[in-house]
């Protein structure tokens, strides 16, 4: 996409994602997608406690956190992101998310391609 655009988190329009394996209680709303490469980029809102499972995408993930506390484990290591914090996932590199039980999480998420879920079991 190369046309200006704003986005603003209080008109974000929230509904469940569409991978059945994803667990209940997340929440997604799309901001813009990129055709030529298949990229994408959203927000993404978990609710307190919540944990989103072990996976991995065919290409980077770019993240920053807008609220709450999340634990991301990127193969094997941990990192504890809060509200301004930012994290680049390789494509390929498994990993999950946790929003601590404090209060409810929200991201910011850009992908450089498609978005596809590759579960780890």
């Amino acid at each position: 996409m190369d046309e200006q655009q704003v986005a603003h988190l209080k008109d974000a329009k929230w509904t469940a994602p569409k991978a059945p394996e994803i667990p209940p209680g997340a929440m997604a709303s799309p901001i813009a997608a990129d055709p030529a490469p298949g990229g994408s980029i959203g927000y993404a809102k978990f609710p307190p406690g919540y944990a989103f499972p072990m996976h991995w995408h065919s290409a980077t993930e770019f993240t920053s956190v807008v609220s709450g506390t999340l634990k991301f484990t990127v193969d094997g290591k941990a990192y504890d992101l809060q509200p301004g914090g930012y994290i680049v996932i390789p494509a390929k590199a498994h990993h999950k998310v946790t929003c601590t039980p404090a209060a409810e999480c929200i991201l910011l998420t850009r992908r450089g391609g498609p978005t596809d879920y590759n579960w780890v079991k």
